[in-house]
């Protein structure tokens, strides 16, 4: 069979398996609960390469990755830069606006070459929940775009400087659908969810610049597709088993979350073999690591630590003050015990004056006491 018959014959099960995908996204039962989604090796929010219909889902949420390819320096095709090297890393930031949009930038390569890029969730599939008919089943739906900026040479690979390729303001559109697999481990939170994803974008998404399998052994024209299983590990973990294909080649791996900091290591290409000279297509292990907050409860996290330093502050000068108030009292009782069995004159003035003192130091002493517990109620939610 001539690489034209087997270019078509992977191009038809690509498309075959893509339909099927289709019809089992909108086929599954609704859930209301979704999965959390890391930032992708360079970019937005998704699987390992392939992005998800899916936004953070709180203002301000903010994610940080950084992610170590293994890269051959060597077999490189013609046409390609050579500008490889070993290892290779690419960091990404991103915020979400109202459960919406997600924006953020990726730096790739040593050089510190960057691009922007954005996605708009269109619909959320627990927008339907209470909808009937086809709102009902509907998946979630968005639309995106990669490297926005001037770096129009960039690979795949997130290698600049390629003259042949343009990848500048990569344009996508993709469905999500989550399935609640296991009942609740604790509160809300499914014990297992698998999320099903299909999509099409053109870009980085397909433009080879004409390189053929020395670029990608099992190119989809484009279509990109997996899944992603996530199972709750305990209250505050989960771990996610991914697969997909990101319109050139399989992708398999794991990541592993707790509170926020995330883990994954994953195989891109795990069907194109080990590198032979002159291809760019070959297995590659890629490890990231990441970690995702929110801004707004960061800050007021940051406030709390300085109102709760602040209280504590003011209550250790107020328990000062009582007791200093206190021994006053002590010793004014004292004096006036002292005088108490006299009648001279002078005895009974300094008695006057010591009881007028007392009266005071006791009053003092219920204000300072009184304040404290106001500024303890204050304190309590």
């Amino acid at each position: 069979m001539n690489p034209l018959h087997r270019a078509s014959i992977r191009s038809f099960a690509a498309s075959a398996a893509l339909g099927a995908l289709g019809l089992a996204l909108v086929a599954a039962p609704a859930a209301a609960q979704r999965p959390q989604f890391s930032p992708t090796e360079m970019w937005e929010s998704g699987l390992i390469n392939v992005p998800a219909a899916w936004v953070p889902p709180l203002n301000g949420d903010f994610a940080l990755n950084v992610a170590r390819a293994s890269l051959d320096s060597i077999r490189v095709p013609q046409g390609f830069a050579t500008n490889y090297k070993q290892p290779f890393y690419h960091v990404t930031a991103s915020v979400a606006f109202k459960g919406r949009v997600e924006a953020g930038i990726s730096f790739f390569s040593t050089d510190l070459a960057n691009g922007l890029f954005a996605k708009a969730l269109l619909w959320d599939q627990t927008d339907g929940i209470w909808r009937t008919g086809l709102l009902h089943w509907l998946p979630s739906v968005a639309v995106g775009v990669r490297n926005v900026g001037s770096e129009s040479g960039l690979d795949r690979f997130g290698r600049t400087g390629n003259t042949g390729l343009n990848t500048n303001n990569t344009l996508y559109g993709v469905l999500t659908r989550t399935m609640v697999l296991g009942s609740a481990m604790e509160g809300p939170r499914p014990r297992t969810q698998l999320s099903l994803t299909a999509g099409m974008g053109n870009g980085l998404f397909s433009n080879d610049n004409g390189a053929g399998t020395a670029y990608s052994q099992s190119k989809t024209f484009g279509k990109f597709f997996g899944g992603d299983l996530q199972f709750a590990t305990s209250r505050f973990s989960t771990l996610s088993l991914i697969a997909e294909h990101d319109a050139w080649d399989v992708n398999v791996g794991a990541q592993f979350e707790w509170r926020g900091v995330r883990a994954g290591l994953y195989v891109n290409e795990v069907n194109a073999g080990d590198p032979k000279p002159g291809t760019l297509s070959y297995r590659k292990v890629l490890l990231s690591l990441g970690w995702q907050t929110n801004v707004g409860a960061l800050v007021r996290g940051n406030r709390m630590e300085q109102v709760t330093d602040e209280y504590r502050r003011e209550a250790g000068d107020l328990q000062s003050a009582i007791a200093a108030g206190e021994q006053r009292v002590r010793t004014l009782e004292a004096q006036l015990k002292a005088l108490q069995n006299s009648q001279e004159a002078d005895a009974i003035a300094q008695r006057a004056d010591l009881e007028r003192r007392l009266r005071e130091e006791q009053d003092a002493v219920k204000r300072l006491q009184e304040l404290l517990k106001q500024r303890d109620a204050q304190k309590k939610p």
